[in-house]
């Protein structure tokens, strides 16, 4: 028998019904003991520093979770989940918090008197104010699913919040009238830096006498870079692929420094970090933005200096590859014909005629 929540769920979306279900062993041990969690981010405050390991076997299920307790009130997870099954989970909720979810291989929805809060798709990432007295999640199986979350409090959220935010606006508007809510109007990609400081929070290279100290600069490093992220998002116009002038600004930024550096390109993950966007964002809205891809972008130039060194002659070809960038004159050389359909030297002893 599912609970109470659970079936006004069912109830209003009526699109679940097609698309989540529950494996039949895994009902009928949920029918038992339903998923129900009680959770006080009070509880965490004034804790001492906490690493902590466990492995939850329930519902023909295993999970191993991670957790991280900080000082001053903050609690974080990463799940790793085997299922059989889709699945379900009622939170209990004390007071309002802060809920930052990172679908790392997972998904979730998250429901409010059966009706949806919002959603986060694999790969994506949403911030919650949680302040319902009950909220249910809800997720389908996937194979090595994964996720991670930041818990903590609303007074010490707002601390690192700027005045004029329009974060700090949205969150005094939804505590006025009580209301649970979200902090970004869609979710956004977890870039790879992001994921790099998830995994740093989980296997600090310090001493454990500084593990405090690094897991809560980690932390706020990863709170700006997601909120900041939220900035990116906005750039793309809600009409058609259309770009607003600042996203077109930052890709003829990008651009700009592959050209001035063709002998030896930043990597993607090095040009988003000097950018200070994602990697997801830079691949997709540089090719909106110019047609190809980043490194279609370069090679594109690259044989286009190529052509004109060529045509005056006067350098060996295995010169001009090294100035481009190509370590093996044989790499460049296939480059060149794939791209102009004739081998360098072709074009050489055509000048020299």
């Amino acid at each position: 028998m599912y609970t109470d929540s659970l079936e006004k769920v069912l109830s209003n979306n009526s699109y679940l019904q097609e698309s989540w279900s529950l494996d039949e062993q895994v009902a009928r041990e949920m029918a038992y003991a339903p998923p129900r969690y009680s959770f006080d981010i009070r509880t965490f405050m004034n804790e001492p520093f906490q690493f902590r390991q466990n492995t939850l076997e329930q519902y023909s299920s295993q999970m191993e979770i991670s957790e991280i307790i900080m000082p001053q009130g903050i609690h974080m997870m990463h799940s790793e989940l085997t299922s059989p099954s889709d699945g379900y989970i009622c939170i209990d909720n004390a007071v309002p918090y802060i809920h930052v979810f990172f679908a790392l291989n997972s998904d979730r929805q998250y429901y409010v008197d059966g009706n949806l809060l919002g959603s986060c798709s694999p790969g994506h990432v949403q911030s919650y104010l949680f302040a319902a007295p009950q909220i249910l999640g809800l997720w389908h199986r996937r194979p090595a699913d994964s996720f991670f979350e930041i818990n903590m409090p609303i007074s010490l959220f707002e601390t690192y919040l700027p005045l004029d935010s329009s974060f700090r606006v949205k969150l005094r508007r939804l505590l006025e009238k009580s209301r649970t809510g979200t902090l970004f109007e869609d979710s956004i990609l977890i870039s790879d830096q992001q994921k790099k400081i998830i995994a740093e929070l989980f296997n600090p290279e310090l001493d454990k006498e500084w593990n405090p100290l690094f897991c809560f600069g980690k932390l706020l490093e990863l709170l700006a870079r997601t909120f900041d992220q939220h900035r990116f998002g906005n750039m793309v116009t809600r009409t058609g692929n259309h770009l607003s002038p600042e996203m077109k600004k930052l890709m003829a930024e990008a651009k700009n420094i592959v050209e001035s550096r063709l002998t030896d390109p930043p990597s993607l993950s090095q040009l988003s970090s000097e950018l200070g966007t994602n990697e997801n964002y830079l691949k997709k809205y540089f090719k909106q933005c110019y047609g190809t891809t980043i490194y279609g972008h370069v090679t594109k130039v690259r044989m286009q200096k190529a052509k004109r060194l060529l045509t005056q002659g006067d350098r060996p070809i295995n010169e001009i590859s090294r100035f481009l960038g190509y370590n093996n004159p044989a790499h460049f050389s296939a480059s060149f014909k794939k791209h102009f359909g004739v081998k360098p030297k072709v074009v050489q002893s055509s000048s020299k005629e």
